[in-house]
């Protein structure tokens, strides 16, 4: 599998040129990053994607900004060429445009490339049914003092699964504000940044006397890397049906084979 890197400069982009090279079933075959020094890769690092029109490659892993998609889609579309978009934080205006795009194409779009998040998600939602009208529920996140969004994606992903069975469930960002007492419908949403952590989350189901607490630590941003190659492996499994998958399509065929 021939694959292009957008966002091959920054941090996430160089983890997954790491892993990738040491798969023997996939090739990068160039990246794209407006602000990397095509010097110091060895591979042909462009500024747009339409610089790299003459080279063949089969699928794009971004691992850059959330404006990335008004490059990428259009070219994607033009080309047939399926995308797993790793990044986080789209506006409406993009979110609009991958729903376009994936009545064309393949996406591959979730909050958390790591196979133990969306695990993790799973059991938020099974527990968020089991305690439906007796927790209230908080999630906290922490990440590195680098990180853009706030609060991440997969806190936004995890309250998605929070909420089941919750109809009227509204997301309180922090409570620095607040000054009331706490409702039933509201979950918490607490973001850390700070140091090099890589990412940690947890969803407390407070009752009255007792608390259940499910919780993930990324140790290693390889993992982030390792969940997008097996993104795209499954998406050229998919060409002939497009639309918006995520992980838990790639699980439940995992699961299914």
């Amino acid at each position: 599998m021939n694959i292009l890197i957008y966002g091959i400069g920054g941090k996430m982009g160089k983890v997954l040129l790491s892993v990738a090279k040491k798969n023997t079933e996939i090739d990068v075959i160039c990246g794209v990053d407006m602000f990397a020094k095509p010097a110091d890769f060895c591979v042909p690092v462009f500024k747009s994607i339409r610089d790299a029109n003459h080279l063949k490659f089969d699928c794009v892993i971004d691992f850059s900004v959330h404006e990335a998609v008004l490059d990428i889609l259009p070219f994607a579309v033009d080309n047939n060429i399926p995308c797993v978009i790793s990044t986080t934080g789209h506006d409406e205006n993009e979110l609009r445009l991958i729903e376009e795009a994936s009545t064309m194409i393949p996406i591959f779009k979730t909050g958390n490339m790591s196979l133990g998040i969306n695990i993790l998600s799973r059991l938020v939602k099974e527990t968020a049914l089991a305690l439906v009208d007796n927790a209230d529920i908080e999630i906290l996140e922490a990440h590195h003092n680098q990180k853009l969004d706030s609060p991440s994606g997969t806190a936004k992903m995890l309250f998605e699964s929070a909420k089941a069975g919750r109809e009227q469930a509204l997301p309180v960002f922090g409570r620095g504000c607040s000054h009331k007492k706490r409702s039933k419908d509201e979950i918490g949403i607490h973001a850390i940044r700070g140091g090099s952590v890589v990412g940690k989350h947890s969803v407390m189901f407070l009752l009255n006397g007792e608390t259940v607490t499910l919780s993930h630590e990324a140790e290693s941003k390889d993992i982030f890397a390792i969940g997008s190659l097996n993104a795209a492996k499954f998406l050229l499994t998919k060409l002939s049906n497009p639309r918006i998958y995520d992980m838990n399509d790639l699980l439940s065929q995992a699961i299914s084979n």
